[in-house]
């Protein structure tokens, strides 16, 4: 019996009802602070009490809800939270009508009920989040995984694979199955799984890999399989399968994807048959009325909440370095108009002269990607502003003049034209925005050169949509207080 799985969850169940308890009863007190609480309320909300504690033990015990906490993040956090409220808010209404409750539940105090729980449980649950991975940090307590995949593979999922600090990789297995001889049958070879396991070295068929890992690392307890294997055969795919499950462990095999940047794909069916359902353009309600709508708000509140700061950024830019504290370029826009692009200038006021400041090599640099790594122009304050993207936020002022979107490919210049070919008009669709999917996406690794930031634009022209446009704006908030700009 997985003892420490236990108390995990009856730690999470304990903290969930006294969040949704505390957050009924904050809710009555505010109902009620002037007229008091009448002695059938008083029964209705004993009802409502029992009712609260039953239903956070049914979705904590027969739905799981709490299932993948430690692996969740803030934003994943908030949609099951609310999801969590509103199953609650439901399930109170169906037992009080089963238990025929006289009166009804208050249905204002139900209203207040659900911002409270939400924001109460939002944060209970990242401060035990926060406390849990101070506790797990130390080595030996986290769970141990294994990831296996095949051979080609593991470079890639070395760099990308994050498990978090409650979570250890115990061990890198290489999926290796051996090309048949010449002549021999057309049949899928079996493959070797090779790896190392916490120092022990692990060489057999997937099938006897539950019992080598017993027989060679007695006291190893797996939480988690991770398997990508999308050229292995489907037999033995289905015997890792049933390994990861000898082990007691929960199996996660990878999906290969048509595209593996996709955004908004979900899991589905069509008829009867699961699919991965991937998302069209969006529809022109959104694109052509609703996105618009949107665009004016949105850069409204920012340009307001920035008046103060953009001012004292002014003062900043203009006694580091001689020049307006405004930058503005030409750029190219939807359908291939040109605007005036705004930015706090974060470069020296001459550095339209690019021959005084770049060197040969940087020189053929800009003039493949029109940008340079450690580029001699950008300020001291230059520098900070980049880092943390506060040099877009004049844009807002593109936006609202409707010339940009805050959400769209890059605004280029006329020379950058070029490297869409026959893509331009596809690429001209739609208007140019503050922050868009290859910011998100690769920010500062996707080059003209190998082709990955036309694909990754093109990718937003073709597929732009109200999920989409939500993904990005939230990666992008995560991307500007990480300060990966520059």
């Amino acid at each position: 019996m997985d003892r420490s799985g236990t108390l995990r969850r009856l730690a999470l169940w304990a903290m969930d009802v006294v969040c949704v308890l505390a957050s009924f009863w904050a809710a009555v007190q505010v109902r009620f602070a002037e007229a008091g609480v009448a002695p059938a309320e008083v029964r209705t909300n004993r009802i409502v009490y029992l009712s609260l504690v039953l239903l956070v033990t049914f979705l904590n015990y027969a739905l799981h809800i709490n299932r993948g906490f430690m692996r969740r993040r803030a934003v994943q956090e908030l949609g099951v939270v609310v999801a969590y409220v509103a199953m609650l808010v439901l399930g109170v209404s169906f037992l009080a009508l089963v238990m025929h409750a006289e009166p009804m539940p208050s249905r204002l105090a139900m209203a207040y009920f659900v911002p409270i729980a939400a924001l109460v449980m939002l944060l209970a649950r990242q401060a035990l989040k926060r406390v849990s991975r101070r506790m797990l940090s130390r080595r030996g307590v986290r769970t141990p995984i294994l990831v296996i995949a095949e051979k080609s593979q593991l470079p890639e999922l070395r760099d990308r694979f994050s498990v978090g600090q409650a979570f250890e990789v115990a061990g890198w297995l290489a999926l290796d199955a051996s090309a048949p001889a010449t002549g021999a049958p057309a049949t899928p070879a079996a493959p070797r799984v090779t790896g190392d396991v916490c120092g022990a070295a692990i060489d057999c068929a997937p099938r006897d890999l539950a019992r080598t890992l017993a027989a060679t690392l007695p006291d190893l307890q797996v939480g988690d399989v991770y398997v990508s294997a999308p050229h292995v055969a489907k037999a033995h795919l289905t015997t890792l399968v049933d390994a990861a499950a000898q082990m007691g462990a929960a199996c996660h095999v990878a999906l290969d994807l048509i595209d593996p940047t996709i955004q908004g794909a979900t899991l589905g069916y069509f008829g009867e048959l699961p699919t991965i359902n991937y998302p069209g353009r969006g529809g022109r309600f959104y694109t052509h009325f609703l996105k618009r709508v949107l665009d004016v708000l949105f850069s409204l509140v920012v340009i307001v909440l920035m008046v103060i700061p953009g001012l004292v950024l002014c003062l900043v830019i203009a006694l580091q370095s001689k020049g307006s504290p405004f930058y503005t370029q030409r750029r190219v826009g939807l359908h291939g108009r040109h605007f005036n692009l705004y930015k706090f200038r974060s470069m020296v006021a001459d550095a339209s002269d690019v021959q005084k400041y770049f060197t040969p090599e940087q020189l053929a640099e800009w003039e493949r990607e029109r940008k340079v790594e450690d580029d001699p122009r950008i300020t001291a304050v230059g520098r900070i502003l980049r880092k943390t993207s506060l040099d877009e936020f004049p844009q807002f002022v593109n936006v609202l003049k409707g010339e940009m979107s805050v959400v769209g490919p890059r605004p280029v210049v006329d020379e950058e034209l070029a490297h869409y070919g026959d893509d331009l008009d596809e690429f001209l669709s739609c208007k140019p925005g503050v922050t868009g999917w290859w910011q998100v996406q690769a920010r500062n690794d996707a080059t003209y050169a190998d082709g990955s930031r036309q694909q990754l634009e093109l990718y937003y022209a073709r597929h732009a949509s109200a999920t989409l446009d939500l993904n990005i704006v939230l990666r992008t908030f995560s991307a500007v207080f990480d300060g990966t700009g520059k």
